[in-house]
């Protein structure tokens, strides 16, 4: 059974034969996956995971772990650095809260009438055939005011 590799560098040539006089097959990035057939001194015939191309890379090129700071292109220090101060995500705003509320509830409704101001599929205003003028079964959210601070929390928590 062959041995997986990764990788080392930015864009590594995957050549015909083990020298740098043979011809450029392919360049690879850092962390690309190759299986390892033979090594022949400074050089290693391999094959492409993905295409299933063989060629040659230089052996110092190749890492028999996934080089995750050359992936990510940080060094040791940056990557502690951002285990001790996680990124804070932005706070989405109440108003782009409650439009996305509205949206999943409208996108929810199977039929093609959930809100007033909809249009069925005739192409006609829904009014109040529509399931948010029905009492009872369904009851799509259509407006703002139909949103309250607890269902912007739910839906913040979800996030």
């Amino acid at each position: 059974m062959f041995a997986t590799v990764f990788v080392r560098g930015k864009r590594v040539a995957l050549r015909e034969g083990p020298g740098k006089e043979f011809r450029v097959l392919d360049r690879y990035d850092a962390g690309r996956p190759i299986r390892l057939l033979s090594v022949d001194g400074e050089w290693s015939h391999v094959q492409d995971d993905l295409t299933r191309r063989e060629g040659w890379i230089a052996s110092h090129l190749l890492s028999s772990g996934k080089p995750w700071s050359e992936l990510r292109g940080d060094t040791p220090a940056s990557v502690e650095a951002s285990r001790e101060n996680p990124i804070e995500a932005p706070r989405i705003s109440d108003t782009m809260v409650v439009q996305r509320i509205i949206a999943e509830s409208i996108s929810g409704y199977s039929g093609s009438c959930p809100c007033p101001e909809s249009r069925d599929r005739a192409g006609r205003r829904c009014g109040r055939r529509s399931a948010y003028s029905k009492p009872g079964g369904a009851a799509p959210i259509c407006y703002p005011g139909d949103v309250s601070k607890a269902m912007i929390d739910a839906f913040r928590s979800r996030l």
